[in-house]
C-alpha cells in the first residue's frame, strides 16, 4: 500500500511540477511569428504571436487565414548545445529565406518549387539569431526547414531550443527541464503498473501456462485474437475515413485538379484520350465516366482517389498477411498505410497517386502469390494480361509489372527441358506483355514535355561522375524510402517530415526475402523494381525521390518494413507477441493521431455562375490562365484541348466561344488585352481574374484605356469577376 501511495505521490508531483515549469518556460521559449497579407514582408500585418512550430501547419488550424498572397516571418534564437558543423535544409513554394546569425544560408525561388537545398555551417555552443521568411504568391503553399549534424539524422528545430529573445543560462536550463519532464511524466505513470503486471504474470506463470494450453482455451484465444485484429483494422479504416471526410466535396476544385477536370469535360473524346497530360489515358476515361454518372461536379471526380486512398489500408494488410502469414504484421501494415501523410493528402484530390498506390499493391500481392510457383501458366497469364492493361491506367505500374512478368518468364525458361510446352506458353505470354509495353511506350512517351522534366530536374540522377551518382542515390533514394513510412512529426502538408530509423528494417526485410527460397522470387522482383526506378531516373524518364511522384512505390517499402520486423523478431521467444506489441503501437497512433486531411479553401464557382447567367453572345470574355480551367469546368460552354509545350501540364484548354481571350503568364497581358478589345469592340467585356499573381491590375487598366467603365461585380477567395461597359460618348 505504501508503494502505491508513493507512486501516486510521485506521479501527481511530477504533473504539478511539469505544469508549473511549463507555464514559466512558455514565457520565454518559441519564435515570434508575424503573418502578413500580401507576398511582401512590409505588407499589412495580419497576426503576431509566439510559436515553437516552424511550419505552415497553423494555416490548417485557422480557415480564416489566407492561402495565397501572404507572407510569414519567424524570428528569435536557436540554442546549439555544443560547437559542431551542421547542415541547414530549406525548401519552399514559393519563396523561402533562412538567416542564421545574420548570414543568409538558404534562398529558394520559383521555379525551384519545393526542391530541398542544404548549406553547411559551423556553429558555436550557445544561442544563435534565427530568421526565417516565407512568401506565397499563388498555387500551392509548402515550406520545410530542418537541420542535421554532419553524419547525423535530419531533424526539425526542437521547440525547447527556440527562444523569442536571447536566452540566458537559466532560460536554457528551464526549457531543458520541461522537455525531459514531458518524457518522464508518462513513464512514471505507466512503467510501475506495467512492471507489476509482468511480475504478477511471472509468479503465476505455471498456472497461466496450464490454462492457456487447454485446447478449448487455445481455440477460443485464436478466434478472439483474430476477431480483435480484424476489429483493429476496421477501426483504423474508420478513423482514417472520418479524418479525411473534411476534404470531401469542397466548394470548388483547386487549380491542379481543375486542369484534369477541364480536360475531362472536353467534347472530343479522342482529344481527351490523346491530351498530353502526365496521367494515363485510362484514368481520364474513368474520371469522365464518373463525372457523367454523378451530378456533383467535385466529388464525382474525387470519388476514385478517395475510394483508393481508403482501400489502400486493407489491401496492404492483405498483402503483408499473405507475405508473412502473421496477423500482427498485417495490422501493423494497415496502421502504417493509414498514417502515410502523402497518401492521405492525395485521397481527396483529383490526382492519380492514390490509384497508383493501390495498383502497385495489387501487383505486389500477385508477386507474393506467384512466389510459391513462378512457373504457373494460369496465374502468370493473368498477371501478364493485367500488367499490359494497367499501363493505360497507371503508367508507373510498369516498374512492378515488368520485373514480375520477366522474372517469372525466366523461371519458365529455366525449366525448358522439364516442361517445354509450359515454357513456350509462358514465354509467349511474356513476349506479348513486352510488346504491349513497347506499344504503350510509343503511345505515351509524349505525355510529358521539357517544362515538366525541368520542374522535376532534381529527381533525375546525374551521370557526370560516380561520386555525383552515388550522392544522388544517397539523398533521393533515401528520401524515397523514408517518405514511404510515416514520420509522426508535425508539419507535413505536401512535403512530410520523415525519420530514418525504419531504414535498417527495410534492408533487413529485403535480405530476408532474398535469403529464403520461399520468398526469393519476390525479393528479386522488389530488387528489379528499385533497379528500374534508378534506370528510369538516369535516363530522364521518371524522377526519383520527389515525394508525390513516388507514392506508387510506397507499398514495397511498407511490405519490406513488415518483413524486416518479421526477420528481426524471428529468433526471439514467442515472436508473435513482439509483433503484436509493435502493431498495437502503430494502431494507437493511427487511432489517436490520424492524419487529418482538408481540401484547400476554395469556392470560386460564383465567378462563373454570375457571368454565365448574365452574359450575351456578343460580349467579350477575358480569362486569366487559371480562370480558363475554372470556366471550362464550371461553365456551360463547350471545351477544346490542344497540346501546349509552354505549360508544365502539357495541355491547353479553351472555350469553344467567339470573342474569348485566353491569357497566359508569359508576355505583356495588358497590351494583349488592349489589342483584343480594340479589335473586337464589344459593348461589354467580362474579365475573370482567378489566381492572377499580380497581372490583374494591368488587365483592368487596359480595358479602361479602351473606353470602358470597369467595376468588380463578384469576388471569391481566389478571384474576382469584372464587367466593363462601353462608355457613352459625350
Amino acid at each position: 500500500m505504501a508503494a502505491v501511495a508513493a507512486w501516486l505521490a510521485a506521479g501527481i508531483g511530477s504533473v504539478v511540477a511539469w505544469s508549473l515549469l511549463d507555464e514559466r518556460a512558455a514565457e520565454r521559449t518559441g519564435l515570434t511569428r508575424r503573418v502578413y497579407v500580401g507576398a511582401d514582408l512590409d505588407a499589412t500585418l495580419l497576426r503576431e504571436d509566439v510559436t515553437s512550430d516552424l511550419t505552415l501547419g497553423f494555416l490548417d488550424e485557422d480557415p480564416s487565414l489566407p492561402r495565397r498572397s501572404f507572407s510569414v516571418r519567424w524570428q528569435g534564437f536557436w540554442y546549439a548545445p555544443r560547437a559542431q558543423t551542421i547542415n541547414v535544409f530549406g525548401a519552399g513554394d514559393d519563396r523561402l529565406d533562412v538567416w542564421l546569425d545574420g548570414e543568409h544560408l538558404i534562398r529558394r525561388r520559383p521555379p525551384a518549387d519545393m526542391h530541398m537545398v542544404q548549406r553547411e555551417v559551423a556553429v558555436e555552443a550557445g544561442p544563435h539569431a534565427l530568421l526565417v521568411t516565407y512568401s506565397q504568391d499563388g498555387g500551392d503553399y509548402a515550406m520545410r526547414v530542418a537541420w542535421e549534424p554532419i553524419g547525423g539524422r535530419r531533424r526539425a528545430f526542437a521547440p525547447h531550443r527556440l527562444f523569442r529573445e536571447r536566452p540566458g543560462p537559466a532560460d536554457i536550463r528551464l526549457a531543458r527541464q520541461v522537455h525531459w519532464l514531458g518524457w518522464l511524466v508518462p513513464l512514471i505513470w505507466t512503467l510501475p503498473p506495467a512492471a507489476g503486471l509482468l511480475l504478477l504474470a511471472h509468479r503465476r506463470r505455471a498456472a497461466l501456462r496450464a490454462l492457456c494450453r487447454a485446447p478449448a482455451v487455445v481455440r477460443l484465444s485464436h478466434a478472439g485474437l483474430r476477431a480483435a485484429l480484424l476489429a483493429a483494422v476496421a477501426a483504423v479504416i474508420a478513423r482514417a475515413l472520418f479524418a479525411r471526410l473534411p476534404g470531401w466535396n469542397p466548394g470548388s476544385l483547386w487549380y491542379d485538379d481543375l486542369v484534369y477536370a477541364a480536360v475531362v469535360r472536353t467534347q472530343d473524346f479522342w482529344g481527351m484520350v490523346t491530351a498530353p497530360l502526365h496521367v494515363a489515358p485510362g484514368l481520364l476515361v474513368a474520371w469522365r465516366t464518373l463525372y457523367a454518372l454523378f451530378p456533383d461536379p467535385e466529388w464525382s471526380l474525387q470519388l476514385l482517389s478517395f475510394a483508393c486512398g481508403i482501400a489502400a489500408i486493407p489491401v496492404m494488410a492483405w498483402v503483408v498477411r499473405v507475405l508473412t502469414r502473421d496477423d500482427g504484421l498485417a495490422v501493423l501494415a494497415a496502421g502504417v498505410t493509414a498514417l502515410n501523410q502523402l497518401l492521405a493528402h492525395y485521397t481527396v484530390f483529383v490526382h492519380q497517386f492514390a490509384i497508383e498506390f493501390v495498383i502497385t499493391a495489387l501487383f505486389l500481392l500477385a508477386a507474393v502469390r506467384l512466389s510459391s510457383n513462378p512457373a504457373d501458366p494460369r496465374r502468370f497469364g493473368r498477371v501478364a494480361l493485367s500488367g499490359g492493361l494497367a499501363l493505360f491506367i497507371s503508367v508507373p505500374s510498369v516498374f512492378i509489372s515488368f520485373p514480375l512478368v520477366n522474372l517469372a518468364a525466366a523461371c519458365a525458361a529455366r525449366d525448358w527441358f522439364r516442361d517445354r510446352r509450359r515454357a513456350i506458353t509462358m514465354l509467349g505470354m511474356g513476349a506479348a506483355y513486352n510488346a504491349t509495353v513497347l506499344v504503350a511506350w510509343l503511345l505515351l512517351r509524349n505525355r510529358s514535355n521539357p517544362l515538366q522534366r525541368a520542374h522535376f530536374a532534381d529527381g533525375f540522377m546525374p551521370l557526370g561522375s560516380p561520386a555525383e551518382a552515388l550522392g544522388f542515390l544517397a539523398e533521393n533514394g533515401r528520401r524515397l524510402l523514408e517518405t514511404s513510412l510515416p514520420g509522426w512529426v508535425s508539419g507535413w502538408q505536401l512535403n512530410p517530415g520523415t525519420v530514418s530509423w525504419p531504414l535498417p528494417f527495410l534492408a533487413l526485410g529485403l535480405a530476408w526475402l532474398l535469403a529464403r527460397p520461399a520468398t526469393r522470387f519476390l525479393g528479386l522482383v522488389v530488387t528489379g523494381f528499385y533497379a528500374a526506378r534508378i534506370v528510369a531516373s538516369a535516363l530522364w524518364i521518371f524522377p526519383l525521390g520527389m515525394d508525390r511522384t513516388d507514392v506508387f512505390a510506397f507499398p514495397l517499402a511498407i511490405a519490406l518494413f513488415a518483413a524486416g520486423i518479421q526477420a528481426a523478431t524471428a529468433a526471439l521467444p514467442e515472436p508473435r507477441r513482439f509483433r503484436l506489441a509493435a502493431a498495437a503501437i502503430v494502431v494507437a497512433f493511427a487511432l489517436a493521431r490520424p492524419v487529418d486531411v482538408r481540401y484547400f479553401e476554395t469556392d470560386d464557382v460564383p465567378l462563373v455562375d454570375h457571368m454565365a447567367a448574365r452574359i450575351d453572345e456578343r460580349d467579350a470574355v477575358v480569362l486569366s490562365e487559371s480562370a480558363i480551367f475554372l470556366t471550362a469546368f464550371y461553365g456551360p460552354w463547350a471545351v477544346a484541348t490542344t497540346a501546349a509545350d509552354n505549360a508544365s501540364y502539357g495541355v491547353a484548354v479553351s472555350l469553344v466561344r467567339d470573342s474569348t481571350l485566353h491569357l497566359t503568364r508569359s508576355g505583356s497581358q495588358g497590351r494583349t488585352v488592349g489589342q483584343f478589345v480594340h479589335a473586337s469592340r464589344p459593348e461589354r467585356v467580362w474579365y475573370v481574374a482567378h489566381n492572377t499573381q499580380g497581372w490583374e491590375g494591368d488587365v483592368v487598366e487596359a480595358i479602361r484605356d479602351r473606353g470602358y467603365a470597369v467595376r468588380q461585380v463578384q469576388s471569391t477567395t481566389n478571384g474576382r469577376l469584372y464587367r466593363g461597359e462601353r462608355r457613352t460618348p459625350h
